[in-house]
């Protein structure tokens, strides 16, 4: 159904990027021997589906309550945000649904998210998996890393995110107003108006050239840290 669904209401011609996935026999032991307390049935993600595009954080949060309508849940219940409360440094926002044939976990994320996530799952491997669990490595030059790509996605991500949201409000706000100023009558004031648009307008190209800038740098970074771990490896090999 989500892959049926048109959502170019919310992200025009931008490209949505649709992955599933079950969980294997190991990881869902592994999960259930990490919370003895959850029984089997409760357990969410037992089936899961990824939802990656290239969106501000309000077009996130327009296509997760738009995928738990779609099934008929409340978002309110269903719709979780780990931006707000995010878990070893990782960013999303999910939707658990309840369906007659499981429980399936939809993850929404930017592509930015999506990315920081795949590489802290590439560490993990290399570390260990219990770091996707606040675990932080013994070893110094590890732990390093570890709080380092964290850091990527709890400051540098979020506040790049934030600043590309802020640019689309503005951006919005704009076209609203060019919108009022073509029905105003009141020549008085039209010149006042349309210094706010003008205004409005070098603001939002101020924070997508920022947002661009940071995007380049936290993909450098990201990189720059996956090159570090990657040696590591095959000096441990």
């Amino acid at each position: 159904m989500i892959s049926e669904t048109d959502w170019t209401p919310i992200l025009g011609a931008r490209t949505v990027e649709l992955t599933s996935r079950a969980k294997t026999l190991d990881t869902l032991r592994q999960k259930l021997l990490r919370d003895s307390a959850t029984p089997l049935a409760s357990v969410q993600d037992i089936a899961g589906v990824r939802f990656e595009a290239e969106m501000s954080l309000d077009e996130q949060d327009a296509i997760a309550h738009r995928i738990a309508e779609l099934f008929s849940h409340d978002p309110s219940v269903c719709v979780h945000d780990l931006r707000s409360r995010p878990h070893s440094g990782y960013r999303a926002v999910h939707v658990w649904l309840r369906l007659p044939a499981g429980r399936v976990e939809v993850q929404v994320r930017t592509h930015l998210q999506g990315a920081w996530a795949n590489a802290y799952e590439s560490l993990a491997d290399a570390f260990g998996r219990e770091i996707r669990y606040g675990h932080i490595p013994l070893d110094s030059q590890e732990a390093m890393i570890v709080r380092s790509l964290q850091d990527v996605s709890l400051v540098r991500i979020a506040e790049m995110e934030g600043g590309r949201n802020d640019a689309a409000r503005l951006k919005a706000e704009y076209a609203n107003t060019l919108q009022t100023l073509d029905e105003y009558d009141d020549e008085d004031t039209l010149p006042h108006h349309l210094v706010n648009a003008q205004e409005a307008d070098v603001r939002v190209g101020e924070l997508q050239r920022e947002a661009a800038e940071d995007e380049r740098t936290i993909r450098g970074a990201l990189q720059d840290l996956k090159r570090i771990f990657d040696s590591m490896n095959r000096e441990r090999r």
